[in-house]
């Protein structure tokens, strides 16, 4: 099921992973299914799909674009503008669905969001031997083949391993399991988006700098230069008592003035009035210093008083004390950015018909065809064995008496 997304989940999991050197991915096979609840030591499988697509046609998809009708074409609130086409999906496809009877109650909710009822299913065989057998059989292409679906480290993997190990003996003894691969969608989107995210910017980067070299110092000629000196004088302010100094100062002194020499030296420049001379009369004097508001006493304490604080902090509001320092972590904001249908919405601006196993997994191939060469590299370098993966769950065995 795809709505099971551990969006900030950092666990890692220890996976075998395989060698890059030798691990060239030739099929991809997305994978999804449909269960009775989320994951669980009870949680059976109602549904499975898969589909096949090689290698080659799944890099030559970025280049096929689908023809799809215009925003203005499409009276519809479900879909956005985009600009990104969806690719088309390869001629060859190798298809594979099935539904079981889980043998297990299928909750209204569940119901409601896959549309499978006990009620569908219940003439329809379980989960056994022959099915692990049929799957086996289509599993049987190019090789090396891998098993893509989203959140599959997670869900997925350990639940079909958990079935098929049900109803095998020994699954490692199957040469089509033993070299089967994984490879996490979910897991791949994220890396492949911070990738691209710190490229652009890195590119918003070398543009603001390569903008701002445009308009370098260096390079700009004498001519461009302004004098300091006349530029002070624009940008002097006009002060009208400036004109009244010069005038005097360019008056001469009277001869009286040149008689009186007692051997101090006469400054030609007007005294300067004190700042708080100039404070025009407002028929205010000197600010008084507000005058705080008096805090009324605090009551007297009795034991009466007492009694009813202590029993109040004893009872209802229990102190706790924070021992938790330094940065908090970051609260999820309730929002599910790669979750699958939400990574469909955001790339092509629509929806498709999601909680069907078939629809699901066409939907993980366009998304995964859009970002073609980047996801299929990272598949290789990230893909584990099937082997490695641990079951959901592990059905006790009875025992017989001899």
């Amino acid at each position: 099921m795809a709505e099971n997304v551990a969006e900030n989940s950092t666990d890692t999991v220890d996976l075998g992973i395989c060698d890059v050197e030798v691990n060239k991915i030739q099929t991809f096979v997305f994978f999804d299914l449909e269960t009775t609840g989320l994951a669980g030591a009870d949680t059976k499988i109602t549904e499975l799909s898969m589909v096949a697509v090689s290698r080659e046609h799944l890099l030559e998809m970025v280049n096929n674009p689908r023809f799809r009708k215009s925003d203005s074409e499409v009276k519809s609130s479900t879909i956005k503008h985009s600009s990104f086409p969806v690719p088309m999906l390869p001629r060859v496809l190798h298809k594979y669905s099935r539904l079981y009877y889980p043998y297990k109650l299928i909750i209204d909710d569940i119901e409601k969001f896959t549309g499978l009822s006990n009620e569908l299913l219940h003439r329809l065989p379980t989960f056994s031997t022959k099915s692990a057998e049929a799957i086996s059989l289509f599993l049987d292409l190019p090789k090396p083949v891998a098993l893509v679906a989203h959140n599959g480290t997670r869900f997925d993997f350990p639940l079909v391993m958990a079935e098929l190990s049900n109803v095998m003996e020994h699954i490692t003894d199957s040469f089509t399991f033993r070299d089967l691969q994984c490879v996490d969608s979910l897991l791949a989107i994220r890396h492949i988006d911070a990738c691209i995210k710190q490229e652009n910017e890195e590119k918003d980067i070398l543009e603001i700098t390569s903008l701002a070299s445009a308009f370098a110092f260096d390079d700009m000629s004498d001519e461009d230069w302004v004098d300091g000196e006349s530029l002070r004088k624009k940008l002097k302010p006009k002060n009208p008592n400036d004109t009244e100094v010069s005038e005097r100062e360019k008056t001469p002194p009277s001869s009286g003035d040149e008689e009186q020499d007692n051997g101090l030296e006469v400054s030609i420049q007007l005294p300067i009035t004190p700042l708080k001379d100039r404070i025009p009369a407002t028929g205010f004097g000197t600010p008084q210093t507000p005058v705080k508001p008096k805090i009324p006493p605090k009551p007297p304490i009795t034991p009466e008083s007492s009694n009813s604080t202590t029993s109040k902090v004893n009872g209802t509001c229990a102190v706790r004390r924070n021992l938790m320092y330094g940065p908090k972590k970051r609260k999820w904001d309730g929002t599910q950015p790669f979750k699958q249908t939400n990574i469909y919405q955001r790339l092509f601006g629509g929806h498709y018909d999601g909680h069907r196993a078939e629809a699901d997994c066409l939907a993980l191939l366009e998304i995964c065809g859009h970002y073609s060469e980047k996801f299929v590299k990272w598949a290789d370098l990230n893909a584990y064995k099937f082997t490695s993966v641990k079951p959901m769950w592990v059905k006790r065995k009875s025992f017989q008496m001899k």
